[in-house]
Parts: C-alpha cells; sequence; structure tokens
C-alpha cells in the first residue's frame, strides 16, 4: 500500500507461477485500497496470452460510461486515453492488470497513461515472468512465492473443516498440505474433494500427490479434483469450459447449448429441467474450485491454468480434443491430427486454408472463432466427412452462403452462430435432426422459411438481432416442438403479409422459455395464456425497446406491460408469476392487491392514473405484503396520494432494498409509521422527486427503522419544509442514519432545516430576533456519510449549529458540493454565545488555536453562492484560522461573487493546513477576489518548509502537491499573494504545478515576478501546459527586469552565450488566446521567445489573436532561442495580425539547431523544426514568409524532416508554399506531409515557385517514358484541399494545369478543390502514367471552379503508341459542382472500378454524365447517384450501363429542368425486358418538370429491396412503375402531399389490374385509396 501512494511509482510487477495467488492478490489490493481510498476508481483487466485489445478497452469504456464511435482499436486506444487524462485532472485511477505474458504498449494498444507525466495513475500488473516485468518497466517488482506453512494449513482447514484436527486425520493433512507446496490453487484443488469423504479417500489423495516441482504438483492436484468430479456429466461439463478462449467470461446459456448438442442432459425430459442441471453442474464445478465466479450475472471464468490442465486432458484418450489458433491449425493439418479427434475449437485471426474434404469421422464438436466478422468462404465439401458432428459453433465470422456440403450433417443437433453476418443461410432447413438454433448478436435480416422444415427443433434464439425484419410465420407454426423461444430484438410481429404473429405462438404448446418484445398489446390475442413457463422476458407496448441488465439478472421472469386497457388473462397469468415486474400506462389498474406474490423481486409501476393507493387493506384484514420485494419504482402517477391504505403486517416489505418515487404531485407522504405497519430495515437507497404535496420525507419513528439506508435523494418537491418531522428532547446526538453514505439534496425551494424544531415559539423567537437556523442541528449525526450534494436549496442560510461535534457528527465526509444556495451566508456560527465543542490542535510557535477539522474532506465544491462569505460568521477570507482540511485534494469556487480571499495569511498553520494535500484549485466568475491568500506580507509563513534562495530567507507560502490551476473569469485578481499586477511573485511556490490555465483574469499584467532567487520560479520545474485566454492588460508572461534573471535548473550553453536563462524544462504545451497587449514572453520587444527563455520539451504551441507579436522565435547567433524547437510537434498561429515572421529574418546570424541539412553547393545553416509534424497558419494578413520577408513561406533557411500536416488560411499576403532550389532544404518538408489544406490565401500563384530549371527530386526520379527530368514528389501525401485561391495557376507551372509532368503524389487518397478561378485543367495531357494512373485516392470533390474544361485530358497521351487510358483503382466517391465549362464526365479512357457514390451538381453546361461506352467493370461497385441543377442534361443512365449497376442502392434526381428519362436506351441497345437493380432502396424524384418516365419503353422492373419512394414537383410522370414493379419491401412512399406506410397485406397487380398513371398533388386521393394493390411481392 505503501508503494501505490509514492508519486514517484507509476507500475508495479507482481509475478510468480500460475496458480500461486497473484490474481487473488489483485484482488486483496483492489479490496485494501478501496477501503483506505488510495485511488478514486478501480479497474480491473485480463490480458491473457491471446490479448484481445478492444475487448479490454470496451470493459474500461463501459466503467467510465465511454461509448466508443471509433473501428479501429488504435482509434479506440487514443480516444480512451483522451478521456482518462482528462480523469487524471481530477482524480486518482488504479489498473489491475493481469496475466501479461509479454511485453505490451499499455498506452497505446489499450488507452492507459502511464507514466511521470501521468502521477495521478498507477498500474499494477502480474505475470508469470519476471522479465516480463521488466520489459513493462515495473519498478519495483514482488514475488508471490506461495503461503507459508501456517497460511497454507488455515486454507485447507477452512475448506475442508475441523475434522483435520481429529487425530487420525491430522498427520495426512498436514502432508497433503506440504506436498501442495504453497499453492492456493493446489491446496483448493485437493482440499473440495475431501469434504465429507472418508479416510481411505485421503490415503488415496497422499498417494497420488507425487509432484517432483511446483508444475507437477498443481497437475497432479487438479487430475485428483477432477477424477473425484462425482456428478453425471461433470467431466464432461468442465471440458467443455476448456473450448473458450483464455480468460473469457463464459455464458452458462452458450455451455448449456453445446453441452445439450454434445449429448449431456440425457436423463431430462424438457429443455427447462436441462438448463437446470447444467446451472447445477457449473456450481458443483465453483464449489470444486475449477470454476470461477464472474462479474457478469449468469457466467463464470476458468482459471488459466486449470485451462492448461483441461486442454491437456481433453486431448487424450478418448476425447481428443484440439484447441488452439491459426498457427497450431496449420500442424494438425500437416500432422493429420483430424481423423481421430471428437472436439475442435479454433480462434482464426487469419482465415485458414480449409481442405476441400475436411476428413475427420470422429468429430462431434467444432467451435470457430473469427475476429471482426472477416469474411469466411468454406469448401463446398468441408463437412462431407464429418458424418457424427452434433454441434457447430461460429464466432465473429461473415458468411455470404453456406458451403452445399452442410446438409450432409445429418447428426447435427446445436447449430449457433455469434456475433456473425449472415446472409443466404436456408441450406439449414434440411438438417432435420436439429435442436437447437440460435443466432446471438447477428447481421441477419430474414429468418430463411425453409426453418419450418425443422420439426424436432426445440431451442430457437434470435436474441439482438436488430436488423431482423421478417421472421416468416409458417416458421413459427411448424416448430411444435419449440420448448424454448428467444426473440427481443425483433419488432415486426404481423408487418406484411408472411411475417409471424403473436397469434402464432399459440401453436407452441411444449412452450417452457420465452423472450419476445411485442411493440402494441392490441397484437397480443385475448385468448393467449401460458400456463407452463418457467422462465420469461415479455416486454409489451413500445416503451420497452432496451435491455436492463441490472433489472433483468433479480429472475429468469420478467414482465414489462404498457397498455391503456383492461388487462388481459395473458397478462394476469403472468403477472401472479413473475419475479420483475413493470407496468405503464394503464388506467385499469386500481391497486396492486391482486398481484401482491411473495415471489416478486422487483417492481416498477408508471404513468397508472386511475391508482390512489398502492396498496389498499381497509377492506379485509391485515396482510403480509411483498414480503420478498427487493425493489420499488412508482413514478409519474398523478392520483396516488398514498403508497398504503390500510393495515399491514411487520413483515411486509421486509426484504426491500430500494425504494424510489417520482412524479407524484399528490402523495402526501413517504409512509405511514412503519414501526406499526411495515418494516424498511433493509432499506439502502431513496429517492424522492417531483412529489409538490409532501412538507417531510420521514417521522422521527421511521428514521429509526432506516439503520441500513446508505443513499438518499431528494429532489424537486416544491412544499418540502424539513426531511425529518420532529425533534427529540435532550442535547445528546443521535446516530439517526448509521450507515448513510450519500447524502443528495436538490431544488427544494421551501427546505429550510433537515429536522424540525418542536418548539416553534422557539424558532419564531430566533427569526426575529436574527438569530438563524442552522440546517444541521446537534441532535443529528451521520458518523458514515462521505458524499453531500446541496444545490438550489432557498431556504439554506447556515449549514452547522455551532455547537456540533464533528468528530461525531461528519467524521467521514469526503465531498462537499454546494450549489445554487441564495441565502447561504456562511457555514456556522462561530460567535455566538453558545458552548462551543472543537478539537484542539497541539500549539504552534507557543499559539494554541482552537480549530474545527474535516479530516477526510477531500473535494469542496461551491457554486452560485451569491451573498457566501466565508466559512464562519464575520470571516474575511473563505478559509481561516479556525478551520482545517488536512485532506482536501480538490477545490471549485464558481460566481461566488462577494468572496475576497480564499485563504486568510495568518502566524500559525491554520490557514494553511489545508494546502498540503490540495491537488487542483479551480476559481471563476468570484467578481470581487482580490487575492487568494490575503496579502498581509508582514505574517506570512512556511506552511511546509522555506524553500532556500541564494540572498532569499523570507517565508514563502508553499503548495506542496498542488498540480492545476484553473482560473477564470476573475476581473478583480491581481495576485495570488500581493497587490502588483504580478500574478506569483516570491512569497508563493507551487513545487508540483503541472497546469495553469488562466482564462479572463483582466487586471493581469504578468504570471511570474522575475527575482534574484529562486521562489518566482520554483512552479516551473514541473509546469506541462500552460493556457493563458482573454487576460487584456498582460503584456509578459515573466516581468521583463533582465539584469536580474536567473536560471532555475541550468544554463543551457549557446555559441558565444553564458547569459542565464529562465527554462520551464517540463513544459509541452503553450496556449495564448486573445492577449491584445502581449509583446513578449520575456522582453517587450514584439518577439515572443528570446535568448533569455527555453522550453527544451515544448510539444505544442497555439498563438491566436496576439495581435501585438511581430516574430514568435528571435533568430540569434546562438541556440537560446531555437532551443524550444527540437521537440516542436504542433504549431498553430492564428489571428495575429501584425506577424511578419514566424523567425525573424536576421539571415546573417542563422544558425542550425540540431546540424545542417547538406545541400550540393549549399552550405549556410538551416533552422530545423526536427519533431514539428503540424502547422496550422489562419488569418495572418501581413505574413510573408516563416524565415524571409519574400513572399515565399518555406525557403531554404528552414526544414521540417517529419512534417505531416499543413495548414494554410488567409495568409493573404503569400504568393509561393516552397521555394524551388537547386538544393533540398526547400523540399525537405515534403518528404513525410500527408495532409495539405489552402484555403483563402488571395495572392498564392503557386505552391511551389515555378522556376522549373531548378527542380529537384526529393527521394527519386520517377521514370516516364523519354523524361527524364526532375520530379518533385511528395511520397506520402494522402490528402489536398485547395479552396478559394483566385490567383492559383498551378501547383508548380503557371500554365493553367493544376498538376504537371514535374509533380507526383503516389499516395494520394482525397483531392479536394473549389473555387479555384484560373484553373483550366486538373491534369496535364503530359502526366506522368505511373504517378497517376494506379494511385490509391479515394475521393475526389471539384467544386466552383469556373474555368476547367475537363477533369481528365488524355487525348493527347500515348503509351507504347496505344490508345491512352487512366484507371482510378480506389476512386469511391466523386462530387463534381458548379463547373460550367464541363460538358460531360466519363469517357471510356478512364476507369472506375471502385466508384461508390457519385454526385453531380450545378452542372450549367453538362450534356451527358457518360460520354462514350464505359470499359467493363467501370461502375460494378456503385451504390448511389445523385444529380441536381444540371439543366442540359436529358438522360441520366445509358442502357450499356446496367449489367454494371448491380449494387446501385439509392438514385436521386433533383432540380434538373431537360431530364425526360432516368434510364435511356444508347447506342442502339435496349433495356432488357426485365430491369432488375437487386440492391436499389431508395429513389427520390424532386421537381424535374419535363421528367416523364423512368425509361423510353415499357418494361418490368424488379427492385427486391426498394423501401422507400420520394416524387414531388414531376408533373409530366406517366410511367412510374407501380404496374409492373415487384418491390415486396416497399415501406412508404411519399409525394407531393401524401406520406404513405406501406402496412398489411398486398396483392399481386399486373398492369391490367392498375392504370399506368399515378396520380399525385390534388388526385393523390385515388392514388392514396389504392396504394395497398400496387406493388408486386
Amino acid at each position: 500500500m505503501d508503494v501505490l501512494n509514492d508519486k514517484n511509482t507509476s507500475i508495479i510487477g507482481i509475478w510468480g507461477m500460475g496458480g500461486v495467488g497473484k490474481t487473488t492478490l489483485l484482488e486483496e489490493i483492489r479490496r485494501q485500497a478501496g477501503e483506505k481510498k488510495l485511488f478514486d476508481m478501480f479497474f480491473m483487466v485480463t490480458v491473457s496470452q491471446t490479448p484481445n485489445f478492444e475487448s479490454i478497452q470496451q470493459k474500461i469504456a463501459d466503467m467510465i460510461g465511454l461509448e466508443f464511435t471509433e473501428k479501429t482499436p488504435e482509434a479506440k486506444a487514443e480516444r480512451l486515453r483522451w478521456r482518462i487524462c482528462e480523469m487524471l485532472k481530477e482524480k486518482k485511477l488504479l489498473f489491475l492488470v493481469d496475466g501479461v505474458w509479454g511485453e505490451i504498449d499499455l498506452e497505446k494498444k489499450v488507452g492507459i497513461p502511464y507514466g511521470e507525466n501521468y502521477k495521478g495513475s498507477r498500474i499494477v500488473l502480474t505475470s508469470r515472468s519476471r522479465d516480463v516485468c521488466d520489459q513493462m518497466g515495473c519498478k519495483p517488482t514482488y514475488q508471490v512465492e506461495g503461503l507459508n506453512d501456517d497460511e497454507a494449513w488455515g486454507l485447507f482447514k477452512g475448506i475442508v473443516g475441523e475434522i483435520v484436527e481429529s487425530a487420525d486425520r491430522k498427520h495426512i493433512a498436514k502432508r497433503i498440505v506440504g506436498k501442495c507446496g504453497g499453492l492456493p490453487l493446489a491446496i483448493k484443488a485437493v482440499a473440495n474433494p475431501l469434504k465429507e469423504k472418508s479416510l481411505s479417500h485421503w490415503e488415496v489423495c497422499i498417494s497420488e500427490l507425487k509432484g517432483q516441482n511446483l508444475k507437477s504438483v498443481v497437475r497432479e492436484a487438479l487430475q485428483f479434483s477432477y477424477d473425484y468430479l462425482s456428478k453425471p456429466y461433470a467431466k464432461e461439463m468442465f471440458l467443455l469450459c476448456c473450448l473458450f478462449p483464455e480468460d473469457e467470461v463464459i455464458d452458462i446459456q452458450d455451455l448449456f447449448r453445446l453441452g445439450l448438442g454434445f449429448g449431456l442432459f440425457q436423463n431430462t425430459t424438457t429443455l427447462d429441467t436441462a438448463m437446470a442441471e447444467a446451472d447445477v453442474l457449473v456450481d458443483y464445478l465453483k464449489s470444486s474450485s475449477l470454476l470461477l465466479e464472474s462479474d457478469r450475472e449468469g457466467s463464470v471464468l476458468m482459471h488459466d491454468v486449470i485451462r492448461e490442465f483441461a486442454i491437456s486432458v481433453a486431448s487424450r484418450d478418448k476425447h481428443l480434443f484440439l484447441v488452439g489458433t491459426h498457427q497450431e491449425f496449420i500442424c494438425w493439418k500437416r500432422n493429420h491430427a483430424f481423423t481421430r479427434c471428437t472436439a475442435v475449437s479454433l480462434q482464426i485471426d487469419v482465415v485458414p486454408e480449409f481442405p476441400y474434404e475436411w476428413e475427420c469421422p470422429e468429430l462431434e464438436l467444432l467451435k470457430l472463432e473469427g475476429k471482426d466478422k472477416q469474411p469466411l468462404v468454406l469448401p463446398s465439401n468441408i463437412f462431407k466427412r464429418m458424418e457424427k458432428l452434433r454441434v457447430l459453433s461460429m464466432t465473429d465470422i461473415q458468411m455470404m452462403s453456406l458451403p452445399a456440403s452442410f446438409e450432409d450433417l445429418k447428426s447435427l443437433r446445436t447449430l449457433c452462430f455469434y456475433k456473425c453476418l449472415l446472409k443466404d443461410i436456408s441450406i439449414i432447413g434440411e438438417l432435420k435432426n436439429l435442436e437447437i438454433l440460435s443466432f446471438c448478436d447477428c447481421d441477419i435480416e430474414e429468418l430463411p422459411k425453409e426453418i419450418e422444415k425443422l420439426t424436432n427443433l426445440r431451442f430457437l434464439e434470435l436474441t439482438n438481432c436488430k436488423n431482423l425484419r421478417l421472421v416468416p410465420s409458417s416458421v413459427i407454426c411448424n416448430l411444435s416442438n419449440l420448448e424454448g423461444l428467444y426473440m427481443r430484438s425483433f419488432s415486426q410481429w404481423k408487418v406484411g403479409k408472411d411475417n409471424a404473429s403473436v397469434e402464432d405462438l399459440k401453436k407452441l404448446s411444449s412452450l417452457v422459455a420465452l423472450e419476445v418484445c411485442i411493440p402494441n398489446d392490441n397484437l397480443w390475442p385475448d385468448d393467449l395464456v401460458f400456463r407452463n413457463l418457467t422462465r420469461f422476458k415479455i416486454s409489451v407496448g413500445d416503451a420497452f425497446y432496451h435491455e436492463d441488465e441490472h433489472l433483468f439478472s433479480h429472475s429468469s421472469k420478467i414482465l414489462e406491460l404498457k397498455t391503456n386497457t383492461t388487462f388481459k388473462e395473458g397478462f394476469n397469468m403472468l403477472l401472479k408469476i413473475a419475479g420483475v415486474i413493470h407496468i405503464e400506462g394503464t388506467n385499469a389498474l386500481h391497486n396492486l392487491n391482486e398481484y401482491n406474490s411473495p415471489l416478486l423481486k422487483c417492481l416498477i409501476i408508471k404513468k397508472c392514473q386511475e391508482m390512489k393507493y398502492a396498496i389498499d387493506t381497509t377492506k379485509s384484514a391485515p396482510l403480509i405484503v411483498f414480503p420478498l420485494l427487493e425493489i420499488l419504482e412508482i413514478c409519474d402517477m398523478d392520483n396516488l396520494q398514498e403508497l398504503y391504505l390500510g393495515m399491514l403486517l411487520r413483515e411486509s416489505f421486509g426484504e426491500l432494498r430500494k425504494l424510489i418515487l417520482k412524479g407524484l404531485p399528490q402523495l402526501m407522504n413517504v409512509w405511514k409509521n412503519p414501526t406499526e405497519h411495515a418494516s424498511l430495515q433493509k432499506l439502502r437507497v431513496l429517492g424522492v422527486s417531483c412529489c409538490h404535496k409532501l412538507k417531510s420525507i420521514f417521522s422521527l419513528y421511521m428514521v429509526r427503522d432506516l439503520v441500513q439506508l446508505q443513499e438518499m435523494k431528494v429532489s424537486q418537491c416544491e412544499a418540502l419544509e424539513y426531511i425529518i418531522d420532529g425533534e427529540r428532547n435532550g442535547d445528546g446526538h443521535e446516530n439517526l442514519f448509521p450507515q448513510l453514505n450519500r447524502l443528495e439534496l436538490e431544488n427544494l425551494p421551501k427546505l429550510q432545516r433537515f429536522m424540525s424544531s418542536l418548539n416553534a415559539l422557539a424558532t419564531s423567537a430566533n427569526c426575529g430576533s436574527g438569530v438563524l437556523e442552522p440546517f444541521f442541528n446537534n441532535q443529528i449525526a451521520f458518523p458514515k456519510l462521505e458524499f453531500m450534494i446541496f444545490s438550489n436549496i432557498d431556504g439554506v442560510r447556515e449549514i452547522w449549529t455551532s455547537k456540533f461535534r464533528l468528530e461525531m457528527s461528519f467524521p467521514q465526509l469526503r465531498l462537499l458540493n454546494l450549489g445554487s444556495l441564495l441565502n447561504l451566508t456562511h457555514f456556522w456560527n462561530m460567535n455566538s454565545n453558545e458552548n462551543i465543542h472543537m478539537e484542539i490542535v497541539p500549539a504552534v510557535e507557543d499559539n494554541a488555536r482552537r480549530l474545527i477539522e474535516f479530516p477526510c474532506l477531500q473535494y469542496i465544491t461551491l457554486e452560485k453562492l451569491p451573498i457566501f462569505e466565508s466559512f464562519q460568521m464575520g470571516g474575511h477570507a473563505l478559509f481561516d484560522g479556525k478551520v482545517a482540511f488536512p485532506s482536501l485534494k480538490r477545490l471549485t469556487l464558481s460566481s461566488v461573487p462577494k468572496l475576497m480571499h480564499v485563504w486568510e495569511n495568518m502566524d500559525g498553520p491554520p490557514a494553511h493546513v489545508s494546502l498540503q494535500n490540495l491537488i487542483s484549485l479551480d476559481i471563476g466568475y468570484c467578481d470581487t477576489l482580490k487575492n487568494v491568500v490575503s496579502c498581509e506580507r508582514d505574517k506570512t509563513m512556511a506552511a511546509a518548509e522555506e524553500i532556500e534562495v541564494g540572498r532569499n530567507t523570507a517565508e514563502v507560502i508553499i503548495f506542496p502537491a498542488l498540480e492545476t490551476i484553473n482560473f477564470h473569469n476573475l476581473p478583480n485578481l491581481t495576485s495570488f499573494f500581493a497587490r502588483n499586477g504580478t500574478l506569483f511573485d516570491e512569497k508563493v511556490a507551487f513545487p508540483s504545478l503541472k497546469e495553469l490555465n488562466l482564462y479572463g483574469v483582466h487586471k493581469l499584467m504578468h504570471v511570474w515576478e522575475n527575482m534574484d532567487g529562486r521562489p518566482a520560479h520554483v512552479s516551473l520545474q514541473n509546469l506541462f501546459s500552460l493556457d493563458i485566454v482573454d487576460c487584456d492588460t498582460l503584456k509578459n508572461v515573466v516581468s521583463c527586469e533582465r539584469d536580474k534573471t536567473v536560471a532555475v535548473a541550468e544554463e543551457i550553453e549557446a555559441q558565444g552565450n553564458t547569459t542565464g536563462l529562465i527554462i520551464f524544462p517540463a513544459l509541452e504545451v503553450i496556449h495564448f488566446h486573445n492577449l491584445p497587449n502581449l509583446t513578449s514572453f520575456f522582453v517587450e520587444n514584439g518577439t515572443l521567445f528570446d535568448e533569455k527563455v527555453a522550453f527544451p520539451n515544448l510539444k505544442q504551441l497555439k498563438l491566436y489573436g496576439v495581435h501585438k507579436l511581430i516574430h514568435v522565435w528571435e533568430n540569434m547567433d546562438g541556440r537560446p532561442a531555437h532551443v524550444c524547437l527540437q521537440n516542436l510537434i504542433s504549431l498553430d498561429i492564428l489571428e495575429c495580425d501584425n506577424l511578419k515572421n514566424v523567425v525573424s529574418c536576421e539571415k546573417d546570424k542563422t544558425v542550425a539547431v540540431a546540424g545542417e541539412i547538406e545541400v550540393p553547393g549549399n552550405t549556410t545553416g538551416v533552422i530545423i523544426f526536427p519533431a514539428l509534424k503540424m502547422i496550422y497558419f489562419r488569418n495572418l494578413p501581413n505574413l510573408t514568409s516563416f524565415f524571409a520577408g519574400n513572399g515565399t513561406l518555406i525557403d531554404e533557411k528552414v526544414a521540417f524532416p517529419s512534417l505531416k500536416q499543413l495548414k494554410l488560411y488567409g495568409v493573404h499576403k503569400l504568393i509561393h508554399v516552397w521555394e524551388n532550389m537547386d538544393g533540398r532544404p526547400a523540399h525537405v518538408s515534403l518528404q513525410n506531409l500527408i495532409s495539405l489544406d489552402i484555403l483563402d490565401c488571395d495572392t498564392l500563384k503557386n505552391v511551389v515557385s515555378c522556376e522549373r530549371d531548378k527542380t529537384v527530386t526529393v527521394t527519386g526520379e520517377i521514370e516516364v517514358r523519354g523524361n527524364t527530368t526532375g520530379v518533385i514528389i511528395c511520397p506520402a501525401l494522402e490528402m489536398i484541399h485547395f479552396r478559394n485561391l483566385t490567383n492559383l495557376t498551378s501547383f508548380f507551372a503557371g500554365n493553367g494545369t493544376l498538376f504537371d509532368e514535374k509533380v507526383a503524389f503516389p499516395a494520394l487518397g482525397s483531392l479536394e478543390l473549389g473555387v479555384l478561378n484560373n484553373i483550366t485543367e486538373l491534369w496535364s495531357p503530359q502526366v506522368q502514367v505511373e504517378s497517376f494512373c494506379q494511385i490509391g485516392i479515394e475521393t475526389i470533390t471539384v467544386k466552383r471552379c469556373p474555368s476547367v474544361k475537363s477533369l481528365f485530358v488524355l487525348e493527347r497521351l500515348a503509351v507504347d503508341e496505344r490508345e491512352a487510358s487512366l484507371t482510378f483503382y480506389h476512386l469511391k466517391y466523386l462530387m463534381v459542382c458548379g463547373l460550367p465549362k464541363l460538358e460531360y464526365i466519363f469517357d471510356k479512357k478512364v476507369s472506375y472500378p471502385a466508384m461508390q457514390k457519385l454526385w453531380i451538381s450545378d452542372m450549367d453546361g453538362l450534356r451527358d454524365i457518360w460520354q462514350t461506352q464505359q470499359s467493363s467493370g467501370s461502375f460494378h461497385q456503385l451504390e448511389g447517384i445523385h444529380v441536381e441543377r444540371c439543366h442540359k442534361l436529358l438522360t441520366v443512365v445509358p442502357s450499356y450501363l446496367f449489367p454494371e449497376l448491380q449494387s446501385l442502392k439509392r438514385i436521386l434526381i433533383e432540380y434538373c429542368d431537360s431530364v425526360e428519362v432516368i434510364f435511356c436506351d444508347d447506342s442502339g441497345q435496349l433495356l432488357p425486358a426485365t430491369v432488375t437493380l437487386p440492391h436499389l432502396q431508395y429513389i427520390s424524384l424532386h421537381h424535374n418538370p419535363v421528367l416523364g418516365s423512368f425509361c423510353h419503353h415499357k418494361c418490368d422492373f424488379e427492385w427486391p429491396s426498394l423501401r422507400k419512394v420520394r416524387l414531388y414537383g414531376c408533373p409530366k410522370m406517366e410511367n412510374f412503375p407501380f404496374a409492373n414493379m415487384k418491390a415486396p419491401r416497399l415501406e412508404r412512399v411519399v409525394s407531393d402531399s401524401t406520406d404513405n406506410e406501406i402496412t398489411g397485406d398486398t396483392s399481386i397487380v399486373t398492369g391490367d389490374g392498375f392504370s399506368d398513371k399515378c396520380y399525385y398533388g390534388d388526385e393523390c386521393d385515388r392514388f392514396n385509396s389504392r396504394i395497398h394493390t400496387c406493388i408486386i411481392n
């Protein structure tokens, strides 16, 4: 525990052999650290030998409430790391990482930050190898060597019992324990089987433990435990567990499904008893220490050592289980291991090459587990030789179809798909002997009709199949032997002609387990009654499309019911046997008497407006009501007056643990006198909100029953005056809430006190005399209260009475959050005449002071307290000498406008005793705050110690642990301590400060004072981030008394420069925003950084609105001005109006920071930014160059070898970006460049200056036939975005062609161009084929370029004197917009085999999209066509293109004045008689005035996937293809004034049955009346 508290420790290693107890030790660390409150949150994850990093990330994300939108593990890791870093600003986190097998970068792979920059993060990991701990950088490491003799004996005795002390057993027991070598796993393995066994069994045990080393001892112990498994099928169930991946949580339902198919549970006659038998066997294996408990309900874990043993047992003798990965699969194939095996479990990272016929004649179980739904194609005959296969399970795999040999699996009993993407699976219908079929978490749209043939099916699962839209009615009706049906994610009951209806469930007479969601109670037949269900989760009503796992864990019988009618007989039956009931919205429910079931554990009642009393016993004898109920929630019931009326027996609600009352405006009482009518002694959580007639929550008598209450939240009760109504006589404290841990009171406008006063006259007298009534009196105690949150309680004026004894009342308080208490002036009045009970702190400097101390309080938040001034009445600062918080970590003060000081500066330590553990200080919107510490400078003292400074022995106030300071919107703050306009002077020190954020501190002139000694700079050594925003008067960050500068840590030697430097050694982030008067960091010369300051680790620099800045760095003969450059990664400069150069352009003084870059003929020194990856310049109207003022941003004097992203927005004096020189320096920035964004640069002519005779290749020349001229290459460039560059003529040469043969971008993935007025073509006819033929570009967008005549000009380009061609192999998205001179887009010389989306708009000159017939395969992946405002376009899709459009999903044609038909006959080629677009889902035709039909001649349309049609403003549309269209999935047709949802049965209609003309607009009524007969299925 001491090591965990060490701030210099980040990762701790625990190592030892398997089974020695490393995991148990981790759990104990978690328990003890939790009890001692060393950390705010704990995360325990298991890595395993084959880590699943996404699973680990998801587990951590679930614990912190993070939802991933990212797709890749790397992106998730970065998101998780960022979130955890944000948490570390406020909290301490402990990560317990179990089972590390090799070196892993936890930060990159998972997202767990650790190290010296993350002091609040600790990692404890376990491994079997010390080498792994060393590789992971663990310091320290600890070996776990097993239990000593006494501990081992105690563990064995604790399991077996006192019998071990008997004379005939003790000596054998000692020998058995000795043989186990102190290994807990071995001791548990042998002890459990020996419980209640005869002496002979003990003697057998000692004879079997012969191992000479610990590994063999563990194996023998496990073998002994395995051999003594006596229950039928226990051994088989144990071996099945080893088929699951290492450290995976094993769902008991998965075990049941595998076991049933594998031949287990043959003694059971029903599915329900088989499920129960599986539960019993799992419990038996857990009691034998062969399985472990899991955090997740209904699941278990298997220790990795036990799994290794199970695999070894399962792989020998008659079992022959093979468990492994892809690599082991290869070995198995080579060794012909499959021929005799009975079970195979294969984890597929890489799709293996399966044999054409997998010869496994004895195989009974096959389990395949993929990753990320990777596609799997199985040979058609793979199952041909698996005659005995009984169980097949596939996980995380994509299969378009199942192999033909599937129908040969005549013995198959269990078929499970989990997290699979499935298409054609109709062949499953041939598996006539199948009993269990599961599609859990699968992406499947339709359940094949062929499944109706599976008449022996007993179990069908469709859990979490969220895309499931069709379950044929015949499937449900024909599965008459079905015992278990799980399909909660299916909601399309009776939607369409073929879909199943709830009525079909009546045919399932054998059903005992059912999980369904029914969207409307009208779908439930009146005569549907389930009398045999033993397990069910049934939701009726549209309010219940959610999975509340916590709710569902209370019972296997759950009913959620939303109906506004009288309960049907089927509902009443279920209500009487359910363990969890959720009823909402019924007006037929008057009370719950009828459903007073002893089985009920959770009851939720909402919006039942006819109910006045939940329980009414006035017409009967007293009852025992809900004796086992654990959760009761009653919400949103306008007429409920009381929870019960009449008499209840004492046993009523005896197990109630959680009571939630919300939205009950007529409720008069929370509870009536429970000491007579019921007991609430087990109640732990109470929530009351929006109960506006309540005047109090408890009576005093009721409170005495609440001995277990841990959480209480009361909010939004408008009339509430007291929490407790009544006060006992006497002055002693009473522990009314002995277990209360959390108290939240919010939005209670009339609440005055926690407990009412019996003496009203005394209260009135006190109020009249001006004496305030405190919220808590001296009679109430909360000995375990840790969290107290008050908000919006206008009646609170004072919190505590001055007579309270803190050590009895609030000794464990950790968090105090007070917000919007408009009348709170102070916490207590220490000057009253009442007797004051306070702790006495030992004398300090002979001055004994009485002190109230909050020993455990760590977090204080005070917000929106308009008249609050201090903790005690009359104080001049928030904290004075009479109160102390020795554990305080975070202090947040916001909108406390009367606060002038936070701490009072006293002669003794009381005012500063709160400083020693303070980590975060956040102060904002405190208008009158002048100083944080009151500035009585003659009384200052060192809270902990003095910092020796040269000739300065003045006492210093130290905040030794403070890491974060946030000051925002403090208009009158002049200094932390002294009123001199400098925030930090020599009297305060922050040796641990990492983050300083100053926002809107308007009277600040300097941040640090520059003194001869160190105190003003002692805060700099650990500073990581400096953020200063909206500080209007700030002139310098460090006051510029240059003659007093001092080196804080050491001097950086620079050529000819030995002047002392102010160094920020750890500073990585600087952000200056809107600082209109800042002229320099140190010296007022217009240059931010000069030779007197250094930031050797600076990584991010962002400057925004620093208008007086002329240069960022000063260019000196020595290095100091450039010492900031070596680690700089990101440079953002925005809205700096006067900036001329980034580095001042004294060219004769340039110096190489890291070293010169040798350039042929050039030995001039170069300023290098070796790590800079991102440059972002925006709205810099006077910037002419990075270094020299010549209109070129980057010339030969600067280099960025790591640059990846360059953004230039609104740099209006820029003419070129790079200078083209004979040597390489100007281009060294290109080799790693990934993204280039240039926007709104009015004067830019070329990206690279076009001195063509000086071109140079950056990495090498690209050979072009007949062309050996050097080419400027950007080898890594993936994205180009140019917009509003009105004077740009070329990337390189000024001829109107953007890209010519002198430039190449082999990695380009995205090209976006907009408003380039002088560009006539994108690629030159002489473009290098090798540069732009096989490029990986995926996206091209060209907008509003009025001079562009063609996208690709290839007419003059010859390749081996043959016809030119260009193939964009990876182009997926093409958007062209506002190119008035472009007449066509595609011709046959350019092909696009990967094109998916095409968007064309505002093309006034466009006559054809496709000019000539395209090469085969150009558009076979095209999914979407969107054409709008192309007024000369006559047709859209030519007939010859139809074979290529089989992937088309969306067609949108909008505002095209001349388009007459969508599909046109072209080049003498007619459209086929039947036009089939198998994937078309959406058609939208808007405002096309001459559009008359889809095609010139009449043809049939087959669109099996079409779901929605929108048709507006197309008055001539006469041949819309309803009459000759097959669209079985069409759901909605929207026309000018209609919105028709297609539901119910539809019939086949030919052209004779429906007019060729469809009516829209005024005639749409006739269309509406016939909408159900206009679709052919």
